[in-house]
């Protein structure tokens, strides 16, 4: 636990109490209220906008105003646009009567509460009994922890977790259901209990009805996990900004023939990965060994730290796969089949109004809200393909998977096809796609080429892979693989000596080092072969520090592919050989 840092006099905090949570919200950065997620303040009502008001400094004194919400601000029965907050002040969002109230006030909160310091607390928590009211997150990262988005004091009896607002922890996502589980205190110990939840509560990765829970154990629900520590309820939010390693991939069959042969990479968030290579290059069994549908033999698949087959039965809630065949029903509009996907995928407790407000977000967010009522047999090549990606993306998954996506298009929807998944990955995904198509690769952030036989032959920046191979062309390169089997393609061609750096290939230049990575600068090394091994980092090296932002205020997106600090492990478990990460309170990247 930190101390909360000093604040001039002359600009005060400002407590403020929103659904029964109470947040103290220092000076400086502007703090946006809203039904979004991702807001500072997280009021999840129907009436109040996805992104309603502010709260900032104007002219030394806090201010709230209105950013142009549907529904409008209140003081009393009073629309405001922008009020000044003198002393305590009540505002209702939504509506003057009945509309979710927001208590604000520059003196000193009622009680411990959460601190926002200069950095947005990914949680919509509503307050839980008063031995669990939330105390400052403020504790520092670690290399095997990512920073907690909200910490908590135990509670001395019961503490309900769902969606519904009236939960002690409020978990805002569909996937979740409106009472889903309870964590209660027996004697001197505590227990995580189901309460006949939609899609499960797991411990460790393992689904359970009912579980007695020891310090460091991960308790997982819908996109939180938990874990206790100490007196406290540490709560981690997978907000899709995850990365993911395959470390050592193999597969063989019962007659000795290798599918894939130790295949390792490390790719960062935010980030699209095209993978190619020849008919009987293993493209297909990496995919399967990648989504944990059909595991590799040997070797591991880290989400964010976590081993995927480990925790499989919780972790495949936040993966997506799109397979290449069209799996919409040709007779119906596209608002209508992904209605249909929802009700099948979210709870049973889940309202007709919360699932078509889903299914309109997905429409939108796919640039489809224009076709939704059209039959799916009378969309384009590319459209059909948009509305497939939007049944996975009804779920929310930080893990998006596309086989083929762009087979069969001609070529300028196969450009639009690419375009979107880079959109989406830039959104808050990790993105990998396999592709038989190479025309337009340039759009992916890395690309892994892979040769007969499952053995990476290439994994860096797009741009650089001709060169890696010295060919004019991706056909001359496939030929080349079918003429010369026995090479070992992973080293560059004569005179081509690109150096790796946890998978990101430079430019070589004249002193033999290789120039900064197009996405980002970064520590190079001399110029050597393609490493297969996942690298180290080096400290501080392009690694996101924590779930929230740089100090200063709400980050911008940051660029693609980067690692950051995993998620919440067990002590001593999930750690990466020859993986490093900074020390906490490493610098930020910009």
């Amino acid at each position: 636990m930190g101390t909360e840092k000093p604040l001039s006099a002359s600009a005060p905090p400002l407590a403020v109490r929103a659904q029964g949570s109470d947040r103290t919200l220092p000076a400086g950065p502007s703090y946006t209220i809203g039904r979004d997620p991702k807001s500072d303040i997280v009021v999840n009502e129907d009436r109040v906008s996805w992104q309603h008001a502010v709260l900032k400094l104007d002219m030394g004194s806090w201010v709230l105003e209105d950013t142009g919400s549907t529904n409008s601000t209140f003081v009393g029965t009073q629309k405001v646009q922008k009020i000044t907050l003198d002393g305590e002040t009540t505002v209702r969002l939504g509506h003057p009567v009945d509309g979710p109230e927001l208590s604000c006030s520059t003196g000193a909160p009622p009680r411990p509460r959460t601190v926002i310091a200069a950095k947005p607390v990914m949680a919509a928590a509503a307050a839980p009994a008063a031995p669990a009211a939330p105390v400052m997150a403020t504790g520092a990262s670690t290399a095997s922890h990512r920073e907690p988005s909200v910490i908590r004091r135990l509670p001395t009896k019961v503490l309900r977790i769902g969606r519904a607002p009236d939960n002690d922890i409020v978990v805002s996502d569909l996937s979740v259901s409106r009472y889903h589980a309870e964590l209660r205190r027996t004697a001197n110990a505590y227990q995580i209990i189901d309460l006949d939840s939609h899609n499960g509560t797991f411990v460790n990765g393992q689904q359970v009805g009912s579980a007695p829970l020891t310090e460091g154990d991960i308790v997982g629900i819908g996109p939180s996990t938990f874990r206790l520590s100490g007196t406290e309820l540490q709560e981690f939010v997978d907000t899709g900004d995850v990365s993911l390693v395959a470390r050592d991939l193999t597969v063989t069959l019962g007659n000795g023939k290798v599918l894939l042969d130790h295949v390792s990479f490390p790719l960062g968030e935010r980030c699209l990965l095209g993978i190619i290579g020849p008919s009987g290059a293993g493209k297909s069994t990496l995919l399967g060994a990648l989504t944990g549908m059909r595991p590799a033999n040997g070797g591991s698949v880290l989400y964010d730290d976590r081993d995927l087959y480990a925790h499989y039965a919780e972790l495949r809630h936040r993966i997506g796969l799109v397979p290449q065949e069209n799996i919409l029903h040709t007779q119906l509009t596209a608002r209508r089949a992904l209605r249909y996907a929802a009700e099948l995928r979210f709870p049973r407790d889940t309202s007709k109004a919360e699932r078509n407000r889903r299914v309109d977000e997905v429409l939108a967010e796919l640039s489809l809200t224009a076709h939704a009522e059209t039959r799916t047999d009378r969309l384009s090549g590319g459209q059909q393909k948009r509305v497939n990606v939007a049944l996975e993306l009804m779920t929310k998954p930080s893990l998006l998977f596309l086989d083929e996506p762009t087979s069969g298009l001609d070529p300028g929807l196969d450009k639009s096809v690419m375009e979107m998944m880079s959109g989406l990955a830039k959104d808050g995904r990790t993105v990998i796609v396999v592709t038989h198509s190479v025309a337009n690769l340039d759009i992916c952030d890395r690309l892994l080429v892979l040769v007969p036989g499952g053995k990476v032959a290439y994994f860096g920046p797009p741009q650089d892979g001709l060169k890696h191979f010295g060919k004019p062309g991706w056909a001359e390169v496939f030929q080349a693989f079918d003429a010369d089997p026995q090479r070992d393609w992973g080293v560059p061609a004569v005179g081509l000596a690109p150096a790796v750096r946890h998978g990101r290939v430079g430019r070589p230049r004249a002193d033999g080092r290789a120039a900064p990575d197009p996405a980002g600068a970064g520590v190079q090394e001399p110029a050597g072969p393609v490493q297969h091994a996942v690298p180290a980092l080096p400290v501080g090296d392009r690694v996101r520090p924590g779930l929230p932002g740089p100090a200063g205020g709400r980050p911008d997106r940051p660029r693609p592919c980067h690692l950051r600090h995993p998620g919440p492990t067990r002590p001593g478990a999930g750690a990466t050989p020859g993986v490093t990460l900074p020390a906490s309170g490493g610098k930020p990247e910009p």
